[in-house]
C-alpha cells in the first residue's frame, strides 16, 4: 500500500496527486464516491454502471454457482 499527501485550500479544494489518478484513471469531470466510515475515508471513481461494476464480486466464494443454486432449489422440495 502506498501513501500520498494532499493539502485543503482555503476552499477546502484538494488536488488530487498525480499517481493517484493514473492509479484511478480519473480524468477531469470525473466523478468520485467517498465512502466514510468512522475516520476511515476511501475515495473510488464512481462507476458509470453499478451493476457492471459489482458484477462477479467475491466470485471465488461460489466457484460454481450454477451447482450450488440447483442444490439449494432441491432442498426446498
Amino acid at each position: 500500500m502506498e501513501t500520498f499527501t494532499a493539502r485543503v485550500s482555503a476552499k477546502y479544494q484538494v488536488v488530487i496527486p498525480k499517481a493517484v489518478r493514473e492509479a484511478l484513471h480519473i480524468r477531469p469531470q470525473d466523478n468520485l464516491l467517498f465512502l466514510v466510515d468512522g475516520d476511515t475515508v476511501i475515495i473510488r471513481p464512481k462507476p458509470d454502471n453499478f451493476t457492471k461494476a459489482l458484477a462477479g464480486l467475491h466470485q471465488h466464494l461460489w466457484p460454481e454457482p450454477e451447482a450450488w443454486l440447483a442444490e439449494e432449489r432441491d432442498s426446498w422440495e
